[in-house]
């Protein structure tokens, strides 16, 4: 006899912009594997970053498609979530996954901005991206949401009966260039357990990390900012990145010339020597500190030769080589940054933040002329599913 039964729920209350699902309280269920599926998409709007009516997401993928997920307790408390800019971490642990798995099975399963590369010679390197192909129109009822991965409280757990209700919003045209809509809307996965020798977590309190985001508009070319956001928090790691001005539609994370980052910590400054202050040591904090990562500050040699490009996504219009892709100076894309930090916060963490890049105009420093820097923190938090209290704590 199978150890669970797979059920899938309809949403409790749908409307285009919402979505919530319940699992009631009295069976346990496997926290690990929630997802949506069995949904499709429909560009309604007819048209595409590409043209046309096919859907091609960017970095983040079909994760594109939320605003806001959180995870509440049947009592209504919060208990996790993640949303706007805090959804870059998804794009982040999709950008980790192996090659060869970015080029097949993920990039079918999530339907992110293709990551993986082919290369073909040792002097060059190219994008496995076709044009016109795989887009999200051509899964039909089969896209596929993977929730456990967003919420790392549902990651902390193992076997849960004490339910919870799942709530989403999804993204507006405005944020995905297009309009879209579901031919099929998406239902809840629940893996219910059925042998009774598994039995619920033992504990009734359960540490977990959440991502907390805060921005900064680059009014100058050298910022240096308190980061309010963060105070009396236990902060793992510390994101950076620039998503750069209006025009950077899908808001990929870019690197600046001589783009220099920072940090101190009740005085004391974390990172030594300058801080990160070239591609190659920003790149090697982000490899060691949070995981390998594909592309990220990555070019063709065969970039500009022959009238070729490099690595060009044909489907986006994008050319990962070029610092003309999303106007002067842009630089690479997948330019994600991190700092370990793995303390207690107290009133001070200061953020010193430089380019060559000028900011501003004549008309003055606005959202249109200036960079915004991003932010997202890894705090720990705690959750009682007994008092139904949220704390944040010094160690998980």
């Amino acid at each position: 006899m199978s150890d669970t039964q797979t059920f899938l729920l309809d949403p409790q209350s749908a409307t285009p912009s919402r979505a919530v699902f319940r699992i009631e309280a009295g069976r346990k269920f496997h926290t690990r594997k929630l997802r949506l599926c069995n949904f499709g998409l429909s560009n309604s709007s007819g048209n595409s970053l590409s043209g046309g009516d096919q859907i091609y997401f960017g970095h983040k993928g079909v994760y594109s498609l939320i605003s806001k997920i959180s995870v509440n307790s049947l009592e209504g408390v919060e208990i996790d979530r993640l949303q706007g800019l805090g959804l870059e971490m998804m794009a982040i642990r999709l950008a980790q996954l192996p090659n060869s798995t970015e080029f097949s099975v993920g990039r079918q399963l999530s339907q992110q901005m293709c990551n993986s590369v082919f290369t073909p010679s040792f002097s060059q390197t190219t994008l496995t991206e076709t044009a016109k192909k795989d887009d999200a129109t051509l899964m039909g009822d089969s896209l596929y949401i993977d929730v456990s991965s967003m919420l790392t409280y549902l990651q902390s757990r193992r076997v849960a009966d004490e339910g919870l209700i799942l709530q989403i919003e999804w993204t507006d045209a405005a944020t995905l260039g297009y309009q879209f809509s579901f031919t099929k809307p998406p239902v809840l996965a629940v893996d219910y357990i059925l042998n009774d020798d598994i039995k619920v977590d033992d504990a009734d309190e359960f540490g977990f990390i959440s991502i907390v985001d805060d921005r900064i508009l680059l009014t100058t070319d050298a910022i240096e900012r308190r980061l309010q956001s963060y105070y009396n928090q236990y902060i793992r790691n510390l994101y950076y990145f620039n998503i750069g001005r209006s025009n950077n539609t899908l808001r990929l994370p870019l690197s600046r010339p001589n783009e220099r980052l920072e940090l101190t910590v009740g005085g004391r400054k974390i990172l030594p020597l300058n801080g990160i202050d070239t591609d190659s040591k920003k790149l090697h904090f982000l490899n060691d500190m949070s995981g390998k990562t594909n592309i990220t500050h990555y070019s063709s040699y065969i970039d500009g030769v022959l009238g070729l490009k490099g690595l060009w996504n044909p489907n986006l219009g994008l050319d990962y080589s070029s610092p003309s892709t999303l106007g002067a100076s842009a630089g690479a894309v997948f330019a994600w940054g991190v700092v370990r930090i793995e303390q207690l916060i107290g009133q001070e963490i200061v953020i010193q933040y430089s380019s060559d890049l000028a900011q501003g105009g004549q008309g003055g420093a606005t959202t249109a002329n200036c960079d915004t820097l991003v932010t997202l923190a890894e705090v720990t938090k705690s959750y009682n599913k007994r008092t139904g209290l949220i704390r944040y704590i010094g160690v998980v």
